[in-house]
């Protein structure tokens, strides 16, 4: 163990021990369902005090890896990262990005309100003067970790029922069982951002993290714009990922 922890080594002793402690779940020497080592163990062992060794179990938990049991310890929950990937050649949910199972997804519902449209919000919905919003902002979770959050908007005279009725799992599903909506396809435009204070707390990570935002705006069949979705992806647990064609010459740069 002392020879993972390097102290003049610039990485972070929690970082290094933390690396360590994945690279032995991934390769089957603790297995899942089986205990880590106790964090006096590991702080023996490593020669580092518990706080850091207590540091580098909660990268762990924020992974999805492990998870700690009040009175047992720390149990192997899975051996690979909880790394969701959102795939951007198609219209797919929340519960999409998960490959892996036994996945615990939530919602938390942050606000679903009445609102006046900004003229951006006029113009990509298409709405007529006088007309109001449905504004929905709600954390999207899995493992008790919250990793997106999600802002959309409606017309309000075609979607006011939203305001009534339970929003869960997705949305998507909502609109084509709950209103026939004709949901064809979307237009997505990404770009890496700072988090507000505010998205920074929903989100529980420091403002230092990188976010990927994401605007969805999507269309029916007669191109008319039914929702637009502003997400805040965590950029230290989201990939993104998207098929393209094969090349086709005389495209592009000259050869």
């Amino acid at each position: 163990m002392d020879r993972i922890i390097d102290k003049s080594n610039p990485i972070p002793l929690y970082i290094q021990l933390s690396d360590w402690l994945e690279k032995k779940i991934k390769s089957g020497e603790y297995k899942v369902g089986n205990m880590l080592p106790s964090e006096a163990e590991l702080s023996k062992e490593a020669g580092i005090n518990r706080n850091t060794v207590r540091h580098a179990i909660d990268l762990l938990i924020q992974k999805g890896m492990v998870e700690k049991k009040q009175g047992v310890g720390t149990v192997v929950k899975r051996a690979y990262p909880l790394n969701p990937v959102h795939k951007l050649n198609s219209m797919t949910s929340f519960v999409d990005d998960f490959e892996i199972e036994n996945v615990l997804i939530e919602d938390r519902i942050i606000s679903k309100e009445k609102i006046e449209p900004t003229e951006d919000l006029k113009e990509k919905l298409m709405l007529k003067p006088g007309d109001s919003v449905v504004k929905i902002e709600r954390i999207r979770i899995a493992d008790k970790i919250p990793l997106v959050l999600e802002i959309q908007y409606y017309s309000y005279e075609k979607f006011g029922k939203l305001l009534e009725i339970n929003i869960e799992g997705s949305m998507y599903r909502i609109l084509t069982d709950k209103f026939n909506a004709d949901l064809d396809h979307s237009v997505k435009t990404i770009r890496a951002v700072t988090p507000t204070e505010r998205i920074a707390h929903l989100l529980d990570i420091p403002i230092s993290t990188p976010c990927i935002f994401l605007e969805s705006l999507a269309y029916t069949k007669d191109k008319e714009c039914i929702e637009v979705l502003h997400s805040y992806y965590r950029g230290d647990r989201y990939l993104f990922k998207v098929e393209t064609r094969e090349y086709q010459r005389g495209i592009g740069s000259a050869e």
